[in-house]
């Protein structure tokens, strides 16, 4: 036999066997997480009505399913003696009322499912008020940002109190994701200038903007939760729940806001 058909053969065994060796099975073994109770309810003074979403976490291969939770006892009540219940909707898991807060009322949530009972209470805090909303061209955008009209919205913080909101911009009604935050720690009893550095509008689009002011509690869970989605935080360190309101270990959130909104079309 030549020495090139020797070779020839050769090769081709070689090939034979790095593919074999290149099909081994690795069995990468995940734990199977006991599913944890996900309970995200929300009570505003106006326009949206109380609504409790109720869910389960998954495993990891299983995201592509929806763990709600149905049945629950639902009730929120508060400092003054009322009450009311949350009914679930036609769509499981999600509880609903057209039931709306008061400035100065502290409300507790009650969720009773599966034989366990979990509570939250957060405090209505008074409107932060929006002095006015501007738009203004980008004359240098960013790398990030593109180019077009950039939205501020003007608030007026009241002095000698500890202010906390979550703000909120819709463009042509379309509510952006990005989680906008705002507490007058450097701004006591000042104007401040907040702008949706994220967003950018053209000329005809309209702007709403909400301010939704909230307790402590429902800020911090809010900017804990910013910390771990944003790209800003996502790989700065060991990932972790979003410090949540709620008793008896469930995820989520209890949040109670007052909301003031302006709007404007850009021209």
């Amino acid at each position: 036999m030549s020495n090139f058909k020797l070779n020839k053969i050769l090769l081709f065994l070689l090939s034979v066997f790095l593919m074999n060796s290149c099909e081994d099975v690795i069995d990468v073994k995940l734990n199977n997480i006991e599913p944890q109770i996900v309970i995200e309810a929300t009570l505003y003074n106006q326009l949206q009505p109380a609504t409790v979403i109720i869910t389960k976490t998954t495993n990891f291969f299983d995201t592509l399913t929806l763990n709600t939770v149905s049945g629950a006892e639902v009730l929120i009540s508060d400092n003054k003696g009322n009450n009311v219940t949350v009914e679930e909707t036609d769509s499981a898991g999600i509880y609903q009322a057209n039931y709306f807060g008061k400035t100065g009322t502290t409300y507790t949530l009650t969720v009773k499912t599966e034989g366990k009972i979990y509570t939250a209470q957060a405090e209505m805090k008074p409107p932060i008020k929006i002095d006015s909303l501007t738009s203004k061209f980008r004359t240098n955008p960013l790398p990030f940002q593109q180019e077009g009209y950039e939205i501020t919205c003007y608030i007026n913080d009241s002095i000698n109190y500890n202010e906390y909101a979550k703000l909120d911009i819709y463009k042509n009604q379309r509510r952006s994701h990005e989680i906008y935050l705002f507490e007058d720690t450097y701004t006591d009893g000042n104007q401040y200038e907040y702008k949706f550095y994220n967003e950018t509008f053209q000329v005809g689009d309209t702007a709403v903007a909400l301010v939704l002011s909230c307790d402590k509690d429902v800020y911090e869970y809010l900017y804990t939760y910013a910390e771990i989605t944003s790209d800003t935080f996502r790989d700065s360190g060991t990932p972790y729940n979003p410090t949540s309101n709620i008793s008896n270990g469930a995820l989520g959130y209890f949040g109670v806001f007052s909301l003031t909104g302006s709007f404007l079309i850009v021209k």
